[in-house]
């Protein structure tokens, strides 16, 4: 018995020697470099952007809307190969040519769907939650989201649930202090006419129609109007001349965070007596309310529109850039210039809404094998060198529009000239894969130089001269709108209220400011505002309400 007993012991020291020795080998080692056969570690990649690069390839699959597929396959492959050679990480941009809506209810009623999903409004992401579909991320923040957490400040806390889960997060983010609405003026005939002073919507309107009447009909003998818009108009254009009244983005926000719909403001009825007016004096594009963009386009660039109210790059697609291509005399001053408008009784113009938070979503869905790469990615893309990759392209490429040597970037001097001289062939861009390949990234300035930013034509705007007359124009018009952009969920009837609502308004409103008589508009505009207050639109306005005093309570 003594003797079995001492050559037990002995085993079980000699084991226990073994395993210490197993464990004494360094704590660096022991937390994921390997050991080859010979005994030799081996030294994890790290290229020259700081990311990690795996030994077996990340490839993330991921839907981001309506396009064409071919198209989108031409334009990604660059950027594509580049991030597969220097990251191993394979990025495949789904699309497909079926309305957005319609193919993200099929793929979660069908079970089929990629890994990751982006584009999606809030309420649509929410859907994939409420159906278990979407992957809880935020148990990945400690130990692979801390660039997420930190680019995300100081909306981080916005995006969990309430249970404290996190789903989503912004496929674009950040305050970009640029502006997005205005109201336009062709500028050669403006300064023909001694460029006089103006700063409400009607002293504009005044200087339009004096344009008008200087240039009634065009080369090709076609009448010219002062004012036109594209449909819908009330999505278009109208939030554009609310904030001229003084309203958010199509709403009167008080200090306590009630909101109030434009139609049931007196401001509401103000800019439509403005836009009766210019209809009632025929020099309103007739086809306001109907024209498609394309049909707008070839009407404004055939010199038949004075001024135009929505997005500012609109006047110069379809005004100087379609000129330069067909008139080689084209002076420098023949184009559109974007300026600033506030009512008389208005405080503040509020033109160009900013959702700092971000408008759409990215999700990881239950298919993702491997959820943590893809938040790996995502925490080396939200990064502003991640962002400049994604939003430029690839850098030292033959057509690159940046370098980047010895963890040092720069522009490539023709791409920025060609940016601030307006001669940039945005083909380019589109070949250069920039912004195709998104998934969360910012939009705003840059937290490393406080000046760079994803998209690339919008770098050089104070080296830019009209981009600078833009700006300077329009800087006090730009607003955070982060707390007041708010969506109503798909599940909630709500929703089907609201889109009606939409509907009618459109058709009202048209109705409304085409009325033949000031008297008359007053009617058809109380009349639309009974009608659209039956359908729910009070409803509307306090779920928005409820939602911003909750936001005010709890987001800050």
């Amino acid at each position: 018995m003594k003797k079995s007993l001492m050559l037990l012991f002995t085993v079980i020291f000699s084991l226990s020697a073994l395993a210490g020795c197993g464990e004494s080998k360094p704590e660096q080692e022991a937390d994921g470099d390997k050991q080859s056969d010979t005994g030799q570690k081996t030294e994890k990649k790290v290229n020259e952007f700081g990311w990690e690069v795996p030994e077996k390839t990340i490839e993330i699959n991921f839907y981001s809307g309506q396009d064409n597929p071919d198209k989108v396959n031409k334009y990604q492959a660059g950027l594509q190969k580049y991030i597969l050679e220097n990251f191993n990480v394979k990025l495949n941009n789904i699309v497909y040519d079926v309305d957005q809506k319609e193919k993200v209810n099929l793929m979660l009623a069908s079970g089929d769907y990629p890994e990751v999903i982006t584009g999606l409004s809030e309420s649509q992401a929410q859907q994939w939650v409420n159906q278990g579909k979407a992957v809880e991320i935020g148990q990945y923040m400690d130990q692979y989201g801390g660039n997420i957490k930190s680019q995300l400040e100081p909306w981080f806390k916005s995006y969990f649930s309430q249970d404290g889960k996190l789903y989503m997060l912004p496929k674009f983010w950040g305050m970009l202090p640029i502006p997005d609405f205005s109201a336009h003026i062709r500028n050669d005939w403006y300064t023909a006419m001694g460029s006089p002073k103006f700063e409400t919507p009607e002293q504009y309107y005044d200087i339009l129609k004096q344009m008008q009447a200087a240039h009634p009909k065009n080369a090709k003998g076609e009448k010219t109007y002062a004012l036109s818009g594209i449909a819908p108009v009330t999505t278009n254009m109208v939030p554009t001349l609310a904030g001229m009244w003084g309203l958010q983005n199509g709403y009167k926000v008080s200090p306590e965070g009630d909101m109030t719909h434009w139609v049931n403001t007196q401001e509401g009825l103000e800019l439509t007596k403005f836009m009766n007016q210019i209809y009632r004096d025929g020099l309103l594009d007739p086809d306001t309310f109907v024209n498609k963009f394309d049909e707008w386009k070839a009407k404004f660039s055939s010199e038949r529109i004075m001024g135009h109210i929505g997005w500012w790059w609109q006047s110069w697609n379809a005004g100087h850039e379609v000129w330069q291509k067909t008139n080689k005399d084209l002076k420098e001053d023949q184009r559109y210039v974007q300026v600033g408008l506030k009512a008389a009784g208005a405080e503040k113009a509020y033109l160009s809404p900013k959702n700092a938070r971000g408008g759409t979503f990215t999700i990881i869905t239950d298919k993702a094998k491997h959820p943590e790469d893809i938040v790996k990615w995502m925490n080396f893309s939200i990064t502003d060198m991640g962002t400049r990759l994604i939003g430029w392209g690839a850098p030292n490429q033959p057509d690159s529009v940046w370098k980047f040597e010895n963890g040092k970037w720069s522009w490539v001097e023709e791409a920025k000239q060609a940016i601030i001289n307006a001669t940039w062939n945005y083909e380019k861009t589109d070949m250069l894969g920039q912004v195709y390949l998104m998934l969360v990234e910012g939009q705003g300035t840059m937290k490393d130089d406080g000046k760079s930013t994803l998209w690339f034509d919008q770098n050089f705007n104070n080296e830019a001269k009209w981009k600078k007359i833009m700006n300077d124009n329009l800087k006090d018009t730009i607003y955070d709108n982060s707390m007041g952009s708010i969506t109503i969920p798909a599940n909630d009837p709500l929703l089907i209220t609201k889109q009606q609502i939409d509907d009618q308004l459109e058709t009202l409103w048209a109705k409304t400011v085409m009325s033949k008589t000031e008297e008359e508009m007053t009617k058809n505009f109380n009349d639309m505002k009974d009608k659209l207050n039956s359908a729910g639109l009070h409803d509307i306005e306090k779920y928005r309400s409820d939602v911003y005093k909750d936001r005010m309570k709890n987001w800050k």
